[in-house]
Parts: structure tokens; sequence; C-alpha cells
């Protein structure tokens, strides 16, 4: 890898737009015709969403889906566009080959690539090859993805990368020694929060090996917003967190810090399309903007830990995920 620090700098650029911008905002007077994009999770939540507006600006979207039947009814909601649903399951390397094996037929170039889909705070399970699964599915699964789809990215005219990371990455980092659980045991929000971490440092690994050949990759927390990513959350859970009052309504503070599902995926769209980021790859992004690093005195619910955003770690990451899915 190479590595090239002045356009890695995580300090904001001064976007000018509203945490809580709607899609239309990011995407005024962008025409995406002849473009193609690829959303993972793009059928639910914040990937349809996302899915709907990149459609709705003239990309061809490609979305891979474990239940067919499931994803044709939310995606039959998208009423401008064309979206192509493929089935894919993340936490089978095996059905990520065959999606790749298919998209690689059907498209030579890809523009887009928004690693979306995720799985939170879950109980302890294994996908096929013993990957604890929040590990496996958020990273190693978009690993595979990502790096089968690379002939078609890298034939594209500026093709970017975007790796859904999260807030909850400020729990801690990879735990390189114990990343299965089989030392320690198995906490949920510590995996999670292992697991976003990866995806930081994953598109800041990408965007070193390939940002001389055209390829430039980002992370994003998208904000809080309630969606079926929590389901494996009680409301007790909820309450604790501060996310839900004791009636199980939507708390003061999660009320002005969560976004609806719109405004969740804005953040993707900008580090997707935004002309303030030529040039520049590899940096973590939230509120439609670069995040600024975190240090003891930034508040819990904004910035970005070190260790997400560290080179040494995302080459050792690279070669621990180029290893694992061998």
């Amino acid at each position: 890898m190479t590595e090239n620090t002045s356009n890695r700098v995580q300090a904001k650029l001064g976007s000018g737009l509203d945490p809580k911008s709607e899609p239309s905002d990011i995407l005024a007077g962008k025409d995406l015709t002849g473009k193609v994009a690829v959303v993972t999770g793009g059928y639910s939540g914040i990937g349809l969403e996302t899915t709907r507006a990149l459609a709705a600006a003239g990309a061809k979207v490609y979305v891979p889906v474990r239940n067919l039947d499931k994803a044709a009814e939310t995606l039959a909601t998208i009423k401008r566009g064309e979206v192509i649903p493929l089935p894919m399951d993340l936490g089978d390397f095996a059905s990520i080959r065959r999606f790749v094996a298919e998209m690689l037929e059907n498209e030579s170039q890809i523009d887009l690539l928004i690693n979306n889909a995720g799985i939170m705070a879950c109980p302890e399970a294994r996908i096929k090859g013993g990957w604890e699964s929040q590990f496996g599915v958020n990273h190693l699964g978009h690993f595979v993805l990502t790096k089968g789809l690379l002939p078609a990215l890298l034939a594209a005219d500026s093709p970017r990368v975007v790796s859904l990371s999260s807030i909850g990455h400020r729990r801690g980092g990879v735990n390189f020694e114990d990343i299965n659980f089989e030392k320690t045991p198995y906490e949920k929000w510590t995996a999670y929060a292992q697991a976003k971490t990866a995806n930081a440092l994953f598109a800041l690994g990408l965007d070193m090996k390939y940002a001389d050949q055209g390829l430039r990759a980002f992370s994003v927390h998208p904000g809080g917003i309630m969606t079926p990513l929590q389901r494996h959350l009680q409301n007790e859970e909820m309450i604790a967190l501060g996310w839900l009052d004791e009636n199980g309504n939507l708390s003061e503070l999660a009320a002005a810090l969560f976004k609806s599902t719109t405004q969740g995926c804005t953040t993707t769209l900008w580090a997707a399309t935004s002309d303030m980021l030529d040039g520049k790859g590899g940096l973590y992004c939230e509120d439609c903007d670069v995040a600024e690093l975190a240090d003891e005195d930034t508040p819990r619910y904004f910035g970005v830990a070190q260790w997400a955003v560290d080179p040494d770690l995302a080459v050792k990451l690279w070669e621990l995920s180029e290893s694992a899915t061998a």
C-alpha cells in the first residue's frame, strides 16, 4: 500500500449542509444517468432510501438481497429509475462470489459501491468459516464483495466506495488477538464496535491501496436512526441507552440527535457524490462532512477515534482479511 496523508486529514471541510439534510439537498443538480451503483442492504431502512435517491438521480442500481420476495415488496415502492435485485448473502463467501460473477457478466464498469448492509448487537453466532457474525457479515463479507468487484470499479471513471461505519466504533477497536471471542466472553456491543472500526479501517486501506488507480473510498457514520438494525434490542435496553423514554417514545436526546431514514442516507450520498471530496479519500464522514478526530473532550456521539483511521491498523486488517477470505 502507498500512503499520502495530505488528502486524508480528518478535519471538517465546511460543506455548509445541515446534518439533517434530505437526499434532494445532496443530489440537487446531479445527473447520475449512465452510472452503475451497487447498494448492499439497499432494500431496507437507510439502504432503501439510498437506492431510491440514486435511482431517482438516474443511476442503475443493483441491490444484493438474501430474500428476493421480501426485497421485491420494498423495492416496488421505488417509482423512478432502474433497480435490479440479485441474490446474495453477506454471511456466505460462496454466495458473494456468485453475485460478483453475475455482476461482472452484466457490467464492465461500476461507479459506486455502497457497503451499507449490517447487523448490530446480535446474539453470538458464527458465519461459514467460523468468524464471529458481526465481524464476518459487516466486514469480511464486504471485503470479499469489494475485492471481487474491483475489475469493474477500476474500469470506471472516478469510482467511489462508501463503507458504513457507526459512532459505535468509539466503544473499541479491532482486537486482533481475539477477534472471534475465543479467549474472552462474547459481548455484543464490543463485537459491534470491532466490526464498525473494521468498516472504517477497510475504507482507509482500500483508499491507500487503490487511490493511485483512481478509486477513492470513504467510511460514514449515518447518524442515529430507528431502523430494522435495532431488531435485536429490547425496549428496556434502548431506554437504558437513552434512546427511548420510559413510555417507549424517543427520548429528548434522541429526538434532537436522531435522523429519519431519508436523512440517514444523506452522509452516504454526500460521500458518494460530493465534488468537495474530489482528490480525497480514506476519510471518516458524519453529518454530511468529514468528521474530526475525537479526543477526551469530544461528545460521545461525534468524531472518529484514532484507532479507526490508523494506517498501520488498516494494513494489518487488510492482511488478516486476505488470509481469512482466501
